[in-house]
């Protein structure tokens, strides 16, 4: 089995308005996103041969998403949610993104250096 894994960067603020600390007043991130594919195979031919997936094609589907959802977006509103926590934020992008990417197997989603959630179906 192989597994690709691609990351990103992009800022964003939010707030959690149920949270009993600071989180409930309005702050930001630097989020770090891993999109995960796993594959039995790679492609036998083309421009992605011996490839999972293209680096470049995985970027060409998340990068619009992270600029309309997420970059320097209060995500609140974007997500229409009060409480944009990570684990809620890692589901949304791994349903986002699923039926453009089949092969994704799981989202990682860094708050930061030290504090993430992942998201993957069995």
């Amino acid at each position: 089995m192989f597994e690709l894994t691609k990351s990103f960067t992009f800022d964003a603020g939010h707030t959690l308005e149920h949270h009993q600390g600071l989180c409930s007043k309005p702050h930001g991130h630097t989020y770090r996103l891993m999109i995960t594919l796993n594959s039995p195979t790679l492609n036998e031919e083309g421009s992605s041969k011996n490839m999972v997936m293209d680096f470049y094609d995985i970027g060409q589907i998340v990068k619009p998403m992270l600029k309309d959802f997420f970059d320097h977006q209060w995500i609140n509103e974007t997500l229409e949610t009060d409480s944009p926590t990570v684990e809620f934020m890692a589901k949304w992008i791994y349903d986002h993104l699923k039926p453009q990417i089949p092969l994704l197997t799981k989202v990682t989603l860094y708050e930061t250096q030290t504090s993430w959630a992942s998201y993957f179906e069995h």
